[in-house]
Order: structure tokens, then sequence, then C-alpha cells
């Protein structure tokens, strides 16, 4: 089959030789994408068919032989959801033994999703991420820090896998201060900084003051930024910012090439769809692990808002297809520099409150380079605004300690605008809402 002859190539042509990968990679012919991924998508339904106990149940109640299915579109409206992941026991989708297990929460963690891997699938995404940091320009001779949260997260894993494959020098600072970072980073003299962006911009201010050192670039995850972001660090630091996609349950999805102009995706081992597209082509990203033993997953609705990009790309990527840059969620979780927030963060901070109304909103603004999460209340009983204000603070600090773990680092700001209640009654309420999109 033409996928085995595809895994031939990378296994025993390609092997754990980047450069060599590289070359490879430059050269497949375009048709072999969309061949392999169909062969690996007819065998992954067989797969999850036989061992997932999700999958069997879903398909059974649902009158689908995963044995006939060969497309995605042959499964019609069937999709796998982030509630599916909240509401069943990991071991439900489990069709191996797990070997290594990461979550993806919420700045309360009430909206937990779980999702495991074998050492052996996060090697193999290793080497699938090596090809694209090469892409970018990252050697052997190169000196590698990163500042990622270890916490539950798997990207950090998913840069140690792809930097054994690289052999580079690299530091684990973790998400320390941004001070404390400048401070026993500097020495290392790393010229490749995997962080987060909120952080990021942070740390680019102290250089601003202090002294920047040689980058070769940066590697942003875990948050979007804007295009006014990322062109103020590259002044400040004379360097390139590129832009990694993931999510906890995929890890990665796609990674910029240096023409910043969106994403390459990991095109042999997911599939990846759109899904309720407008007349512009943006719809919600689905994706299906097609490679993975452990969890895989079908049509999996990301609730990331994004379109493929149709003009080819002059990279060594080439063939991969892309994605444009997130242009928004189909959910109301949004990620900042407060953290992945849904409206549930919010109503346990404000819903017990007895000096505001009912009516209340949250935007994430952009104030700057900084995000700004600004409260929009109507106050009641007589409350003062600056009572308003510290009681919120204080109910962030004792309710939601990362997040203000997060604002004590100086990656957001706290904003507050208070109206009148005829005001807030004549919009249309909507809990959490993210004005940043205008400026990606």
């Amino acid at each position: 089959m033409l996928y085995k002859l595809a895994g031939w190539l990378d296994d025993v042509l390609a092997g754990d030789n980047v450069p060599r990968r590289a070359a490879l990679a430059a050269h497949l012919p375009p048709r072999i994408g969309p061949a392999v991924r169909r062969e690996k998508f007819h065998a992954l339904m067989r797969y999850v068919g036989a061992r997932s106990p999700f999958y069997r149940r879903r398909f059974r109640d649902l009158g689908i032989d995963p044995r006939g299915v060969r497309t995605p579109e042959d499964l019609g409206s069937f999709f796998t959801t982030p509630q599916d992941l909240q509401a069943h026991p990991i071991e439900d989708f489990l069709c191996a033994p797990p070997e290594l297990g990461f979550e993806s929460s919420g700045t309360t963690g009430t909206f937990a999703k779980r999702a495991c891997f074998s050492r052996h699938e996060v090697a193999d995404m290793g080497r699938d991420g090596a090809l694209g940091l090469y892409n970018l320009g990252l050697r052997r001779e190169d000196r590698v820090i990163d500042a990622f949260s270890h916490s539950f997260w798997n990207a950090p894993f998913a840069v140690r896998a792809a930097l054994d494959r690289i052999g580079c020098f690299h530091v684990t600072a973790a998400r320390i201060p941004p001070g404390e970072f400048y401070d026993r980073a500097k020495p290392y003299r790393c010229n490749v900084m995997f962080v987060e962006g909120s952080w990021l911009v942070v740390l680019t201010e102290i250089a601003r003051v202090r002294g920047t050192w040689p980058v070769k670039f940066f590697y942003v995850g875990g948050e979007n930024m804007t295009e006014d972001t990322r062109r103020y660090i590259e002044a400040q630091w004379q360097t390139r910012v590129y832009l990694g996609y993931g999510q906890t349950e995929s890890f990665a999805i796609g990674s910029e090439c240096p023409a910043q102009r969106g994403y390459h995706l990991d095109d042999l081992n997911l599939h990846c769809e759109i899904v309720d597209e407008g007349e512009d082509g943006y719809g919600e990203l689905v994706y299906t692990t097609l490679s993975r033993q452990v969890m895989p997953l079908v049509r999996y609705r990301s609730n990331d808002i994004t379109a493929f990009i149709d003009e080819p790309c002059t990279c060594g990527l080439r063939v991969t297809r892309r994605i444009a840059k997130l242009r928004g969620r189909s959910d109301e979780v949004i990620s900042c520099g407060m953290g992945h927030l849904s409206p549930a963060v919010f109503e346990r901070v404000l819903d017990d409150m007895p000096a505001i109304g009912r009516e209340w909103q949250v935007g994430v603004c952009r104030t700057g380079n900084h995000d700004t999460i600004e409260f929009r209340l109507q106050l009641t009983n007589g409350a003062s605004a600056d009572t308003v204000t510290s009681a919120i603070k204080e109910r962030v600090r004792v309710r939601c300690p990362e997040a203000w773990r997060n604002f004590e680092l100086g990656l957001f700001e706290f904003g507050f605008k208070f109206e009148p209640s005829d005001a807030a009654r004549a919009r249309k309420t909507r809990r959490l809402v993210d004005d940043r999109m205008r400026a990606w």
C-alpha cells in the first residue's frame, strides 16, 4: 500500500537524518499526500472500530460499519467533540496501553480534557517537528532554551522530542518570571527560544531597557499573536518570530515557515477538514489523527476557525497543505495572557457578587502589546467603582490562582468599564468576547 511505501521511505531511507528528510520532503510528488491520507484513514476506521469502546459504541448506535468507511465524508454528520472527552472516561478512547498523559484545561480547571500517547508516538511526532524547525533554520550548532509551562502541557515534550532529532544544545527554563529568565538565560547565549506570546512581550520590554542578545528566531506556542505585536518584538530583537499551532488532543497540528503566511499541516499524519464554511472559505478545523495507536481521534472538532490556503508555498515544505492564521473559535474559549478562558471562569468570580448587575460581560482587548481583561459591569446597591475593582481582583487572586500568577508575571492587565443598566441590556449579551480578532 502507498502509505506503507511512504513509511518505508521515511523510516529507512531518511530515518532520523533531518537534512535528508528535508530533502526528501521537498521532492515528494503532490499526489502522494491525498493518497496516503485516504489509505491511513480507511485503516484507522477499522482499527478504532475494533479497539475503541467509544467509537465502537457510537458506530453501532448510528448504524455505521467502519470497515466500509473510506473517507471522512462517508461518516456524514458524525464528529468527535471536546465534550465527548469531558463526558466519558478516558479509557473509552484508549486502543492500546498509554505511557504519557497530558491535560488541556482552563484557568479554573473546570473543562479539562485529557489525552494519552505512547513514547514511540511522541518520538515520531518529534521527528516531524524537527523537520518543521529545520525548515525555519534550526541547526545542530544552535543553542535553544524553552520557557514553556511544564504543568500538564505537551508542548515542552514536543519541543524536546524535536530537538533530540536535531541534536542541538537545549536548556529548560520553564515559565519563570521574565526578569529572572533574562538574568539566567543570557549567559547561555541561546539563540533560539520557545516561548508563549504574552510572556515574550514582557521579556521584550525588559530587553528593550537592558539590552538584547543575538537571536536567530523565537518560536511562539500556546497563544495567537497580532501582527503588530509580532513586528514590535522582531524590531526590538532584530530577528523573526514564528508561530506554531497545536492542541493537547493532537500534539502539533502545524507550523509557520519562513514566509510567515499560515501553518503547514502535518499532512501525512492528520486528515484535516474545514466544516461549516462561510463564503470566504473560513470554517471550523476538524482533524483525524492518522498515525496514533493509543488514543486516536476521528473527525475531532477543534473549535478553531481557519481556512485552507490555496496558493502554493515556496519553502521546502511546499507539498504540504497550509491553513490560515486562526481567526477565532466557534465556542467561547479564548487563549490569552490570562490563560485559557471560558465564561465559567468569570461566572465563578462574578455570579455571587452583590454589588454588580447580572448583565455583565468580559472582553479580551489589546492595549499596545498587552492583553487587557476588561470587565463591563453595572454597579448596584450604591457600590463604588473602586470597591468593586478591588473586590474582583481579590476574587481572581483567590479563586483563579493560575490566572493571578499570570497577572503577577505581567502577562495581562485588568480593565473596568462601568455602564448604566440600559446600555448593557441594549447590546446582545455574550459573557466572554475576544475583541482582538480584528487585529490578527
